[in-house]
Formats: C-alpha cells, sequence, structure tokens
C-alpha cells in the first residue's frame, strides 16, 4: 500500500488518509479524520463517535483535521499512527459554536492499514482552537520505565508538551512541557487532558500565548537515540496573539482562521518589540522521555532550525536558519564541528554510505514559514536563498562557490501617498488577513517573496491588475478578485505605501 493524507487545513477542507494499490494505484480504503454532514450518513462507527464532539455546521467549513505530515509504522502490533492537524477554521467558536472536543483533530489515531480500521486515539489538544496540530513526528520505541519494557509512541506536538503513549493501547504514560507553555499548567494523566489557563480560549479578549501556531516543535523531524535514550528536539518559543476576528465570513479556498491577525502583528513601538524579541528562541534540545526533563540544550541565534540526524556514532547533526551546519555530541551537545552553508538551513539530513565512506546530506535554502511572514525579525538574518544539496564526509575538500553581492535595499523615490488614515488602518487589517502569511509581517518580507515595501510607482500603477486580475498568477501571486473588492485592494495598497514611506523615512534619517 502507499498511505498519504492530504493538506490545506485554513482553506475548508475536511482531513483524510487514503490507502492505495502500489501496483495498481487503484483506492483501497480511506479514513476520515473529522465526520461530514450527518444527513449523508457516516462512513463508519469512528466516524460517528467523533460527530457527537461537534456542534453546528461544522461539515460546510470542511473541518479540517489534515494528515499532512508524520506517520509511523508498527509491524509487530499491525499498526499504522497518524498525525492529526488542526481543526478548520482554527477558531472553534465558529465551526463549533458550542464547544465539543472535535475529534480527531490534533490527535494520534491508530488504524489497521490493511483495512483502515479505526483501533484508538489520543487527542493532544481537545477541541483545539490555537492550530495545535498532532502532525509532528512520531517515534516509536522500547523504554524502561518503572522497571518496565513498554512499546512507546513520543512526540512533541506544536501545544509545547512532549508524549509518551503506550503505542498498543493509546494510553497516556506521561506528558511535561519542553518549551515555555502558558495556555495550560499541566496534562492531567488520568484524563489525558490539558488544565488550561482562563482565557486561554479568548472568550474575555485577546490571549497572548506560548507556544504560538508557528509552535513549540514545527515539521522539522526530531530524532531517537537509543544508545543514550534520548530524543533530539529541534524547538523554539515564539508567541502569538489569539483574537477572535470580527464579522468573519468563511470562504471556501480561501484563508480561514477566524482569529484576528492584526492583533498578532508586530507592535509598532521598537521598544515594545524589542521586549517582545527577548523571549523570541530557537534551541536544539535534548530529551529524556522516561524521566521527561531535559538533559542538554544549544541555543540557537533564532527559531526555526533544522531537522535532526543522531547517528550511532554518538553524533546529532542540525542546520540553523543563520546559514550553519553543524555536530553535537549526542550526550553532552558540545559543538564538535560546524560549517558555514551561507543560507538558511530547515530541513533533516539523512545518511548513506558509499564505498565505506559515511556522508552527510542536507538540502538547503532560505525557504520556508519564518522567511515568508516572520517581518523585519526574519529581514534582520540577512539571509539570501541558494537551494542546494550538499554533503560531507571525512575529508572532504570542496569548497561552496562565493555567494554574488548583495542588492541594494535603499528606497530612492516612494510612490505618492495614497488613502486617508481611516483607509489605511482598513488596509492594514486587510492586509493581515490576505497577504500576511506570504509577504510577511509589516509588509517586511523575510526574503523569499518580494518585499512590497520597495514596489515601484509603475507596480503601484497596475496594482488591481496584479492583485485582482492576476497579471502575475504565471509567477505564483494569485488572483483575489474573486473574494477581494476593489476598495480593500485600495486599502491595502494604501497601507503598502504607508508603510514604504515609514521605511523611506527611517532611511533617509540614518544617511
Amino acid at each position: 500500500l502507499v498511505l498519504i493524507g492530504n493538506g490545506g487545513g485554513e482553506y475548508g477542507v475536511r482531513g483524510y488518509i487514503s490507502a492505495y494499490d502500489a501496483a495498481t494505484g487503484e483506492m483501497r480504503w480511506r479514513f476520515h479524520t473529522v465526520p461530514g454532514n450527518p444527513d449523508d450518513g457516516f462512513e463508519n462507527e469512528a466516524m460517528a463517535m467523533a460527530a457527537e464532539t461537534w456542534t453546528g455546521e461544522w461539515w460546510t467549513m470542511g473541518g479540517g483535521g489534515t494528515v499532512w505530515d508524520s506517520m509511523a509504522y508498527d509491524p509487530e502490533l499491525d499498526l499504522l499512527y497518524i498525525g492529526v492537524g488542526n481543526g478548520s477554521p482554527w477558531n472553534r467558536k465558529i465551526r463549533s459554536p458550542e464547544g465539543g472536543d472535535n475529534l480527531f483533530v490534533s490527535s494520534i489515531v491508530a488504524l489497521r492499514p490493511e483495512t483502515g480500521e479505526y483501533v484508538w486515539h489520543y487527542q493532544t489538544t481537545p477541541g483545539d482552537t490555537w492550530d495545535f496540530t498532532a502532525s509532528q513526528h512520531m517515534i516509536l520505541a522500547e523504554i524502561e520505565i518503572g522497571g518496565e519494557t513498554r512499546k512507546v509512541l513520543m512526540q512533541a506536538p506544536k501545544n509545547g508538551f512532549f508524549y509518551v503513549i503506550d503505542r498498543t493501547n493509546g494510553d497516556l504514560i506521561s506528558a511535561e512541557p519542553y518549551v515555555t507553555v502558558n495556555w495550560a499548567t499541566g496534562v492531567d494523566l488520568e484524563s489525558g487532558r490539558p488544565s488550561e489557563v482562563p482565557n486561554a480560549r479568548y472568550e474575555q479578549g485577546p490571549f497572548m500565548i506560548m507556544p504560538g501556531p508557528i509552535g513549540g516543535h514545527n515539521w522539522q523531524p526530531m530524532a531517537y537515540n537509543p544508545e543514550t535514550g534520548l530524543a533530539y528536539v529541534p524547538s523554539q518559543d515564539i508567541p502569538f496573539v489569539h483574537a477572535d476576528a470580527v464579522g468573519f465570513e468563511f470562504v471556501e479556498g480561501s484563508w480561514n482562521t477566524a482569529t484576528d491577525f492584526a492583533a498578532a502583528s508586530a507592535p509598532e513601538d521598537p521598544a515594545v518589540l524589542g521586549e517582545l524579541m527577548k523571549i523570541v528562541a530557537g534551541q536544539l534540545v535534548a530529551w529524556d522521555p522516561v524521566e521527561q526533563r531535559e538533559v542538554w540544550r544549544y541555543q540557537h541565534a533564532g527559531p526555526w532550525n533544522a531537522g535532526v540526524l543522531t547517528t550511532a556514532g554518538g553524533l546529532v547533526f542540525q542546520g540553523s536558519m543563520i546559514g550553519e551546519f553543524a555536530a553535537y555530541d549526542a550526550v553532552n551537545g558540545e559543538r564538535l564541528w560546524a560549517y558555514p552553508v551561507q543560507t538558511g538551513v530547515a530541513a533533516a539530513p539523512s545518511t548513506y554510505s558509499v564505498d565505506g565512506d559515511q556522508h552527510i546530506a542536507v538540502a538547503v535554502g532560505w525557504g520556508s514559514l519564518v522567511p515568508l511572514l516572520g517581518g523585519e525579525a526574519a529581514a534582520s538574518m540577512g539571509m539570501t536563498n541558494y537551494s542546494r544539496i550538499l554533503a560531507f564526509r571525512t575529508g572532504g575538500r570542496a569548497e561552496l562557490p562565493q555567494p554574488p553581492a548583495r542588492r541594494s535595499t535603499v528606497i530612492n523615490e516612494p510612490p505618492d501617498r495614497l488613502g486617508t488614515s481611516e483607509e489605511i488602518a482598513l488596509g492594514q487589517a486587510a492586509y493581515a488577513r490576505r497577504c500576511w502569511s506570504c509577504h510577511g509581517d509589516d509588509v517586511a518580507s523575510g526574503g523569499v517573496l518580494p518585499d512590497l515595501r520597495y514596489a515601484t510607482s509603475e507596480t503601484h500603477a497596475i496594482w488591481d491588475a496584479i492583485v485582482l486580475q492576476g497579471a502575475y498568477e504565471t509567477r505564483g501571486m494569485p488572483r483575489f478578485g474573486n473574494v477581494m473588492t476593489e476598495d480593500e485592494s485600495r486599502a491595502i495598497q494604501a497601507y503598502v505605501i504607508d508603510r514604504t514611506w515609514l521605511l523611506y523615512e527611517r532611511q533617509s534619517a540614518a544617511r
């Protein structure tokens, strides 16, 4: 069988995993992770059970629960484990207005791989309303706990707790925070449920949450070394402010969170921003899953660092978003070797042998989430994208070519100002809703897509042709005319030009 899930949790889809015949491509079974319209009947007993945990008309918005990343298989137990993503929209008040756990979002689900039959589940974040996916890397191991060897599944999902689960039946063994967690005080071992703090679900106003939707750990794989008994987690501390999106309307095929991203935008006051950035961090953490504690860490310059590889030779390899690839001692975390790769690294390395020589290979490139939406924080890293696969071995002598000189980022002639202060404020809210996830917080690009503050007057002259009519669709810029009005487009343009002038004035003052 070939097993694959689906993506698009924010776009109004219903999650599932499908099994295809490896020889013919014929679909053998499909297991949905959230229930559909009850009037259509349920595909199996698991969906009927899950529907009891939803309210309202969730199926009109898809429900989410996409299986977009990790899976694992135990051949002895003949169990397939899938990690399930967030609900859609994120905000549970919209998709399930009377509450409920909303199974199986943010869950680990065990299935029979031959038939897709449901066996058990464990939900890491019941009634998820924060984009706390449980689709992160799952590691199967046999470890000794309390004098007994247990078959366990380990996961460090977005919500900040490191879980050790009995993979034979889904029972929770332990769960402890591996990063800063402020939305819950802990996880009750009897019920398996987190103990949430007041206003964590932002019922009484905005709530600054740790970790945020970027997660204490995201898709970058962690690793486990059975010889040291340690898991190595690429973790991070990044806050986010959750608030209800006033007047939210679901639009199929558009980005739907029902969360006000403007509330999470970087503060205008540099002093406030500076204090906020002090709690933003990224680290490689060695975690003891038996004692549920940190053994050592390497503190990186910032978050969103690469996936991890650990070897029988007692090493841990990881790249970073400031352009380094390094090896650490698996026991004590000593940094043994590092190489400047000229660009960011998010991918996990792999290892292989050729003629007796062990190689470590890694894909490098300034891409993925933080460079897209990280704003000034990402831009300040100064990274340029060089998409390469680099391989290392003992005795290697190759050198990377010198990078070209960086282009000037000075604004000489900003476009004419546009719009009233009211329009600019409306444009800021619309930008957060429509544009932030690609062009960056506060109209500051991290270097992957164009920084709109540097758009020329000629580009602004054809703004609606680009934004509403799709003039740049072949370059990857989608057409928004089906979901955006001309007034909204003008307001966003006015806000972008306002940000351009702000940067221009800062640059002029610094000259």
